[in-house]
């Protein structure tokens, strides 16, 4: 008799940098649930994104693959549709799929609702529909004083799909709310804030800093962190709902748990906020940790680097199903209760921002340094980031781990070999290639995008 299959529930933080969880050594208190999670599972310990930006990240989550590979980038917003993604692969291994995700940048709409027999968006096609629903969701939540970005009611829209029926699900959860410009609700926004600080609203558009019309102070700083940090709690306390509701349904024991961040968000450092214009760590470091009691070991940190895109084949082995026929970016990082061993290497990929809506909101300000790609090879000491206008960046992350002096100039054969390096690795990808034109982003989704922050 072949065991019961196991469950998946898969959480991806937005704008979850690891460095700010108290699982990963942060002084405060942010995520005591994941903190358990890691001690009854395994937590990864140098995981890192395969973009700093929402949708590419996502892609790589969901395909096994780089960018490069997937072709879902800020330069061409839609996942393909010969990409196989995860939920695809599953439903066609018996489970019943659902996606829970508010970012319209993940959306059937973008080409992410495949495989999935359910999307919740907690959004509305059409545009009175959804004005008149925010309005009153708006009006009932400030109330209340329950305002979110979308977990309270992910939660509950979750509890109601998993119900009581059998048979194996995956549900893909994503919580937004620790996306900068937002305010956690009561009382997670006051958490870690000084008493005597005014928690007043800083624009957080690293564009708008770049382009001078805004600045950062420590004052600023500080109130951001805090509430970044009162969301990563507030995310936390949402999780272990969903902990309660599967150990409620006795599913608990059986369920895969994998919790990942996006990507990282930079909060202060270098003068910058949010996620849009570096390449460094505090960006592309990210959590991931696993919990599975029947597959996985207990209290387990592997110091192995792993990435987004290792995520989908990691989850394949562990389920016990097929590996995909075609070639992956990524690799299982576990097999039969061991870490595999990996290339010793993570690459991160960045593409060009919309430069002509930033020409049109910042008119006169000379932008021809953000129309770049960017791609970072980064090993255990070492970091070299590519700009396609050759203004490259070299650390030494042992002696600068915060990524303060480039030594791009002065360490020629170390560049060199990374360059080198990074460059063979490229041409062993099988490069995206589009053979099919990307849908037009409709006017309600534009509205909802920008809203967001998003459409450069």
């Amino acid at each position: 008799m072949s065991p019961e299959p196991l469950n998946l529930l898969l959480v991806s933080i937005a704008g979850a940098r690891a460095d700010h969880l108290s699982a990963y050594g942060y002084p405060r208190e942010t995520t005591p649930f994941i903190d358990r999670l890691a001690r009854e599972g395994v937590r990864f310990a140098n995981a890192f994104t395969t973009a700093p930006a929402t949708l590419a990240a996502h892609a790589s989550l969901l395909t096994g693959q780089h960018p490069v590979a997937h072709g879902a980038t800020a330069e061409s917003r839609f996942l393909p549709t010969r990409q196989e993604t995860l939920a695809q692969r599953l439903k066609a291994a018996g489970y019943r799929t659902a996606a829970f995700c508010t970012n319209p940048l993940l959306s059937p709409a973008t080409g992410f609702g495949r495989g999935f027999d359910a999307f919740f968006t907690q959004r509305y096609q059409n545009r009175f529909a959804a004005r008149a629903v925010s309005y009153g969701r708006r009006a009932s939540d400030r109330l209340l004083r329950r305002k979110d970005a979308g977990a309270r009611r992910t939660n509950a829209a979750l509890r109601r799909w998993i119900g009581d029926r059998d048979g194996p699900f995956f549900a893909f959860v994503h919580y937004a709310e620790p996306r900068l410009g937002q305010r956690p609700p009561a009382p997670h926004d006051r958490l870690f804030a000084e008493p005597h600080r005014q928690l007043r609203q800083i624009d957080v558009d690293p564009y708008a800093s770049l382009a001078a019309q805004a600045s950062v102070d420590a004052d600023d700083v500080a109130i951001v962190r805090a509430l970044y940090d009162g969301a990563l709690h507030y995310v936390d306390m949402r999780l272990r709902e969903l902990a309660e509701l599967l150990t409620a349904r006795g599913c608990w024991e059986r369920t895969l748990l994998i919790v990942i961040g996006d990507h990282g968000e930079a909060l202060g450092e270098h003068g910058t906020l949010g996620h849009k214009l570096t390449m460094r760590d505090a960006l592309l470091r990210v959590p991931l940790v696993m919990r599975c009691p029947s597959v996985l070991p207990q209290g387990f940190v592997i110091e192995d680097m792993a990435q987004t895109c290792d995520v989908l084949p990691t989850i394949l082995e562990l389920l016990q199903l097929p590996a995909p026929a075609e070639s992956l970016s990524g690799r299982a990082l576990l097999q039969a209760g061991r870490a595999t061993p990996g290339p010793g290497f993570a690459i991160a990929e960045r593409y060009r921002p919309n430069i002509a809506d930033l020409r049109e909101r910042f008119p006169g300000i000379d932008l021809d340094a953000l129309d770049v790609r960017q791609k970072t090879i980064r090993t255990r000491r070492e970091k070299f980031v590519w700009h396609s206008d050759e203004n490259n960046e070299f650390y030494d992350l042992i002696a600068d781990p915060a990524e303060q002096c480039n030594l791009v100039e002065t360490e020629g054969e170390c560049v060199e070999r990374l360059r080198r390096q990074l460059f063979d690795w490229l041409a062993s990808v099988e490069k995206f290639e589009w053979d099919e034109r990307p849908p037009e982003i409709d006017g309600n989704m534009r509205a909802q995008l920008r809203a967001l922050g998003y459409l450069d």
